[in-house]
Order: C-alpha cells, then structure tokens, then sequence
C-alpha cells in the first residue's frame, strides 16, 4: 500500500490533517458528481493523495459518501447551536441568529449543502437525510419552546414549519443565487430577514399565548 511519504516532495500530515483533507475533497466531488457518478480516482485526484491513501482515511465509496454526510451534518448543527446561544435572550434575536448561521451554511459552504440535501435525499442514504432534518426541528422546537415560555409540544409543530420553510428558501437561493440580496449585504442576512417577516408575527403570537386550540394540542405533533 503506498504510504504517506512515497511520492518525493510529499508533506507527512497527521492522519485527521489527511482524512479532513481527503473529506474536503470528496464533498467537492459528490456535489459536482452525484453519488454515482464520482469516482475514488477523482477524490484522490481533488485531494492530491494516491487512490489507496483515499481508502485508508475515507474507507468504501458508500463509507466515505457516509462520512461526508455526517460531517456536513454536525456542521451544519453546531453552527445553529452556537450562533442561537444561551436561553435569556429575545427569542425573535436567537432565532434569527440560528437562521442566519443555517443559511450561511448554506451560502458559503454549497457543496457541502448539495451533498446534504440534494445528493443524499434520495436513495440508501435518505434515511441518514431525516434524521439530520429531525435533529435540526428538535433543536428549533427547544429554542423556541425555551424562549417563547411554551410546552414543546406546542413549538413541535411550529419548528417543522419553520425548517421546511428554511430549507424551500433555501433551494430558491441556490436556483438564482444573484435574487437575494443588493450586493452589499451579505445573502445569509437577506435570507434571513425574509424568513423571519413571514415567521416572526406567528412567533410574537405563540409570546402572547395567542397560538390556538389545533397549535396547543399535543395531538398534532405527536407528543404528549
């Protein structure tokens, strides 16, 4: 197997350097490719690494597409954790917050978008797609629930709206790049901003506990 330090004039990396590195490379190749369409000769060519080097830091084509999920994902997810910050605040500032982060994410990091979204939402890996997309909801139903003052089960139903929404915004962005936004301020603000005219008046209603009977009922989202 040909090893780190083969080829002359190659730089020994610590092997997280060269797994982030072969990663990096991939998520590029999948967004460009597809999933079937990529090969491990095109990673290892992105990467500037030999072929075998891609199989010990990325493992099989299906581990290291996995991989790159993941990873996107936790990205993806802590980027909303941390810009939302500690309970405390106006809910409407942390949610803007955690939607600016979302879709800066988004806009500056579109491959690793396109591979979450696009080229895994369909096929073996979808399953790996909903569960990313559960995990996000929760974290906007806990955000709001905490800040609004409300039950989970009544923010539940409110979160699902607001990541669908979140993530057809989303697409419409990556459809017209150039419709969002003057060039001056910065896509994830514009994004944000629009999300939260349309959002922000049923979240000050659910503050003034005017959220309604259906909204209310734990039935709707399934908790109790």
């Amino acid at each position: 197997m040909t090893s780190e330090t083969s080829r002359p004039g190659r730089q020994r990396l610590a092997p997280e350097v060269r797994r982030r590195q072969v990663l990096d490379a991939a998520v590029a190749v999948f967004s460009e490719e597809g999933f079937h369409g990529a090969s491990m000769d095109a990673v290892a060519a992105r990467a500037g690494v030999s072929k075998p080097l891609v199989y010990v830091h990325g493992g099989s084509k299906d581990e290291l597409f996995a991989a790159c999920l993941h990873r996107e994902a936790d990205r993806l997810l802590d980027a909303v954790q941390s810009a939302a910050g500690a309970p405390g605040e106006a809910p409407l500032v942390r949610l803007r917050r955690a939607l600016r982060a979302f879709f800066h994410a988004l806009t500056t990091q579109r491959a690793g978008w396109t591979v979450l979204y696009r080229q895994a939402s369909t096929g073996p890996f979808a399953g790996e797609v909903d569960a990313l997309r559960r995990r996000i909801v929760e974290e906007a139903a806990d955000l709001m629930a905490d800040g609004l003052g409300v039950p989970r089960a009544v923010a539940l139903p409110y979160a699902h709206t607001l990541v669908g929404a979140a993530e057809g915004l989303a697409d419409w962005w990556l459809g017209d790049p150039d419709a969002a936004g003057d060039g001056v301020a910065e896509p994830a603000d514009v994004l944000a901003d629009m999300l939260l005219a349309v959002v922000g008046p049923g979240i000050e209603a659910l503050t003034n506990g005017s959220s309604g009977s259906i909204a209310s009922s734990s039935s709707v989202s399934g908790e109790r």
